[in-house]
């Protein structure tokens, strides 16, 4: 069986689309659907009652919270993990079932309908994701991945974070040897909403990506707003810590003295 796991947070105006698609798969294996609700002060919560098997409300932190809390009620042997604002293929939970005979976890692509040049560079950007694949390691991007639930548990789950949160059980997946085929009909449609602003996406993943090497949690859980995301927040984030860093370092040597 396949639970499909849709964390959401005032999703009134693409949950239900996504949850029709769900509805409408070609798979002949048992699934069900399960969101998880972030606190929707709309009609998200009415929306997924009508639609889905299951709706639970979040109790852990952050989208990668939303998402193992799902996780934690599903009733199947392989999870199946997408994004409230994504259509998914009519095939994509058949390719899932197939995908998970052989392998721990798959994923595939992430394509925009609203195809414009900010659109293709995200799209090529990611396409690069897969040259680490040469040393088996496979970024698995959020809104398309689906792991065998023995595999999912043995890594850890997903951590209490929003932003990275896919790259985080992408290592954690790597890190027990979990294998991963990236399947070219395993297809997701997304949003563009989130690369409106190519600049601050790109600044957001940077920001990511600095506070995940320096170990600061809170930091991707939250984080500035879009409006706010900006280099110099950048800058200021690596230079409070570099004062951080220099001060520890101080200390150590004044109680060495």
């Amino acid at each position: 069986m396949i639970s499909v796991i849709v964390p959401a947070l005032n999703e009134e105006k693409n949950l239900e689309a996504c949850l029709r698609r769900l509805s409408c798969q070609s798979v002949e294996e048992d699934y069900e659907m399960i969101v998880v609700d972030g606190g929707s002060e709309d009609g998200t919560v009415c929306l997924a009652e009508e639609h889905a098997d299951l709706v639970i409300s979040q109790n852990s932190r952050g989208i990668g919270g939303a998402r193992r809390d799902g996780a934690a009620v599903a009733s199947g042997d392989k999870l199946a993990f997408t994004d409230a604002d994504t259509l998914v293929s009519p095939e994509w939970l058949s390719e899932i079932s197939s995908n998970l005979i052989g392998w721990d976890a798959s994923t595939g692509p992430v394509i925009y309908p609203q195809s414009d040049i900010r659109s293709e560079i995200i799209e090529n950007w990611r396409s690069l994701y897969r040259l680490l694949s040469f040393s088996s390691f496979y970024y698995i991007i959020g809104s398309n991945m689906a792991v065998r639930a023995n595999a999912y548990w043995q890594a850890g789950g997903h951590s209490d974070i929003s932003l990275l949160d896919d790259y985080d059980l992408s290592l954690k997946l790597f890190r027990i040897g979990a294998s991963v085929r990236y399947d070219p009909a395993q297809a997701v449609y997304t949003s563009s909403r989130r690369v409106e602003k190519l600049f601050t996406y790109a600044v957001t993943v940077a920001y990511g990506h600095y506070h995940y090497v320096t170990g600061d949690h809170e930091k991707l859980l939250y984080y500035p707003k879009p409006e706010a995301m900006n280099l110099g927040a950048l800058q200021m984030d690596v230079r409070s810590t570099l004062e951080a860093a220099q001060s520890s370092l101080q200390d150590r040597i004044k109680r060495i003295i």
